[in-house]
């Protein structure tokens, strides 16, 4: 009897601890993993810093990550003036050659980012709501206009993978 019950307790402890390794596991994964964030806020435009942007208006809703990872989610803003979305990306200028052209890009630290600049979100109400996905995201006035914004973005930060 005294070794049967010796098992018992013995592997109730066992699978105890076994069950407390997979939830601390399972919870740090989750929070190690956690990438989720949701962002409302007022903002007024400043200068735009891209060279040779520096005559334009730039409010920088969700600034440049230099970790490799990036943003994506969805914006609903109204401004007070015409903007312009404006979504950055990596640039690789060496998968890029003379029959293909370069898109639109801009020197930055090191190197240079692609930019997505989605003028069609402009209109008479100043206002739009669009999914995004890039290393950075903002709202432009290309006439260099001030500009303040309201903006509500959803989203999360997640690390780029390579499509099988």
């Amino acid at each position: 009897m005294y070794k049967k019950s010796s098992f018992l307790a013995s592997f109730s402890l066992a699978a105890i601890l076994a069950i407390g390794v997979m939830l601390v596991t399972g919870i740090n994964s989750a929070s190690a993993q956690e990438t989720k964030f949701a962002v409302q806020a007022t903002a007024k435009s400043m200068q735009d810093p891209l060279p040779g942007h520096e005559a334009h208006q730039i409010a920088i809703l969700l600034p440049p990550r230099d970790d490799g990872k990036m943003y994506s989610g969805v914006i609903t803003y109204v401004a007070s003036q015409p903007v312009e979305v404006v979504v950055l990306h990596t640039f690789n200028a060496s998968a890029t050659d003379s029959d293909h052209g370069e898109p639109l890009n801009a020197p930055f630290k090191n190197g240079k980012v692609a930019i997505s600049l989605m003028k069609e979100f402009t209109g008479a109400t100043n206002a739009g709501s669009l999914a995004f996905a890039g290393s950075a995201l903002a709202l432009h006035n290309l006439q260099g206009k001030h500009f303040a914004v309201s903006y509500t973005i959803v989203g999360s930060v997640d690390n780029p993978a390579k499509v099988p």
